[in-house]
């Protein structure tokens, strides 16, 4: 399972346990306990914002590692910790490579 799948799963896990939480609080107190509605969605926003604040950087996807410093080839971004290929982020500034594919340009 890589970084991003474990980060999925603990956001799920959350909100899961949220929702359980907030039902069985409802079913034991009814009518009293609505506010709790809200306090446990604010939570839940809380956590998940927390939980993938390392997302609004570009990380690796297998291993969470950072790419800041790393160069885009013509496939993405190669992770120099575990080797993985990730995409380009498209905010990050690259620099433009030729492709085998391209066509070459005429020469007349």
């Amino acid at each position: 399972m890589n970084w991003f799948q474990k980060i999925r799963l603990r956001v799920f896990a959350v909100v899961v346990a949220a929702i359980l939480a907030v039902i069985g609080v409802l079913t034991w107190a009814t009518i009293p306990a609505w506010p709790v509605v809200g306090v446990a969605l604010i939570t839940v926003a809380a956590v998940v914002n927390t939980m993938t604040t390392k997302l609004a950087e570009p990380v690796c996807l297998q291993c969470g590692s950072a790419l800041t410093h790393a160069e885009p080839g013509c496939y993405g971004l190669v992770c120099e910790g575990c080797g993985a290929v990730n995409e380009v982020v498209p905010k990050m500034e690259h620099r433009r490579f030729a492709s085998a594919d391209a066509e070459p340009e005429s020469r007349a």
